[in-house]
This record gives C-alpha cells, sequence and structure tokens, in this order.
C-alpha cells in the first residue's frame, strides 16, 4: 500500500509538472520562422556591372567596311530573382544598344543605331504572342547575346551580321542575319530559334 501510494504521488507531481512548455529547440525553431518572415535581405548583381563598349572596324574582302559598336544600356535591364532562405538574390541583366555602319566605296551606304525597341519591331518580338511560341517573352526577357560581322566568300555584294539575343539563364535563344546590299537597303532574316 505504501508502494502504491508513493507511485501514486510521483505519477501525480509528474502530471502536474509537465505544463506545456515549449522545449529550447521548439522556441528556437519558431523565432527563427518568425525571423524569416520580417527580415527581408536582398543582394542585387549587375551585369556588366559597369558601362561596357566595344568597336569592331572590319574591311572585308569584297571591298565593304563595317563599324560595329555596341554598348551598354545602362537604364534597360532584364531582371532575374530567386529567393533563397530569407535572400532574395536579384540579378539584372543589361540590355544593349548597337550602331551599324557599311561604306563602300569610300562612301557610307548604311547607317543604323538599334536599342530594345527597335530589334522588337525588326526581329519581329511582340508582347501578344501565344505562351509555348517560340519567340515568347523575347520582346520583354531577351538579351543581345552576340553580334559579328560573317565574311561568307558567297556573298560578294553584300554585307551579312549575325545577331544572337537569348534570355538568360533559360537556353533559349534566337538567331538573325542582317542583310546590307551595296546600295545601303537591309533585310532581317531569321536564321535559328532554340
Amino acid at each position: 500500500m505504501k508502494h502504491l501510494l508513493v507511485l501514486l504521488l510521483i505519477i501525480t507531481i509528474g502530471f502536474t509538472s509537465c505544463e506545456g512548455k515549449k522545449t529550447k529547440h521548439q522556441a528556437l525553431s519558431e523565432s527563427i520562422e518568425a525571423f524569416k518572415k520580417t527580415v527581408n535581405f536582398e543582394t542585387n548583381v549587375y551585369i556588366p556591372e559597369t558601362y561596357l563598349e566595344q568597336e569592331v572596324d572590319t574591311v572585308m574582302s569584297n571591298g565593304f567596311r563595317v563599324k560595329i559598336k555596341t554598348y551598354s544600356d545602362m537604364s534597360n535591364a532584364v531582371r532575374f530573382s530567386k529567393i533563397k532562405d530569407t535572400i532574395n538574390y536579384q540579378t539584372h541583366y543589361r540590355n544593349f544598344k548597337f550602331d551599324v555602319s557599311v561604306i563602300k566605296d569610300n562612301e557610307e551606304i548604311y547607317n543604323e543605331t538599334f536599342n530594345k525597341e527597335k530589334v522588337n519591331e525588326a526581329f519581329n518580338y511582340h508582347k501578344n504572342l501565344v505562351s509555348g511560341s517560340d519567340l515568347y517573352n523575347f520582346d520583354t526577357l531577351a538579351v543581345l547575346k552576340s553580334i559579328h560581322v560573317n565574311d561568307e566568300p558567297t556573298y560578294t555584294n553584300m554585307v551579312l551580321i549575325n545577331i544572337t539575343y537569348a534570355i538568360p539563364e533559360s537556353g533559349r535563344s534566337s538567331s538573325h542575319t542582317l542583310f546590307i546590299d551595296d546600295k545601303g537597303k537591309s533585310n532581317i532574316v531569321q536564321i535559328q530559334v532554340k
């Protein structure tokens, strides 16, 4: 009987001492979750970080001289965000403008400046494209990936300039060729979409 009374006393003390308090581990976990909900950290990365300009002057075997100047548009960028833990990683890919000048027999026959809006129009990057189409979102997300003179020996009376736009972090790209004849008339042809 004495043992039963002692056992009953131990059980009673055990139940009354359990007040449902949180353990240190539970309190710390809840505190961390509350902190994550209230605090936002943000990092911004710009590609390229600073103004970038490159000029290429090419004298071709067919008598044309081609000047291409590319430069970063510091006020126009495409932003991609990734959130990991409490940090919002934002990467801003700057758009580029480019100037194309073509000279034949010491006379400038072509001189154009392209910015993102002009490229959208020339390359048929439109807002109203259906989701899933090859050029969907190229009007807002694509940036200049490359531009270079194509010195194809079969074209003796014209200049070919290959231009590629790509959507960063996606693997999607669109390649075009700008044809400029010896009279300065131009035509843009889409070559490939990946």
